[in-house]
């Protein structure tokens, strides 16, 4: 299990509040791999990385442009691509402001090497 050091609890809370009263949506993202936030307004997001086992997190931004086909016997296919358009890491702490996103973008992150989209795995 990861351990939370109280500044980075903080931090976190700092962002919930701030999120809150700006009228922003907040993204609270706790895994195995560590702990990152987002505070996300149309078009953009800032993207903190509050703990990590690793001192990292990686991330991965990505759209996502599913097509369903129907087959002869009336099931459907589902086929989905997905495309990167943004890939970064951050030091524990540090935040990184991104501005002119798509809409409805997806994003992975994981403390040690690049997310495999799409489960983030």
């Amino acid at each position: 299990m990861i351990q939370r050091s109280k500044p980075a609890r903080l931090t976190a809370l700092a962002t919930v509040v701030a999120a809150f009263l700006s009228g922003c949506a907040v993204h609270i993202t706790t895994t195995k791999d560590g702990d990152s936030a987002s505070v996300r307004s149309p078009g953009s997001a800032k993207i903190e990385c509050v703990a990590s086992p690793t001192g990292e997190c990686h991330y991965a931004l990505f759209t996502s442009r599913c097509e369903s086909v129907e087959a002869g016997d009336g099931k459907s296919t589902t086929t989905c691509t997905h495309q990167v358009f943004e890939q970064f890491k951050l030091a524990t702490g540090q935040s990184r402001q991104l501005d002119n996103l798509p809409a409805g973008y997806k994003q992975c992150m994981k403390s040690s090497g690049k997310p495999e989209l799409p489960n983030c795995n």
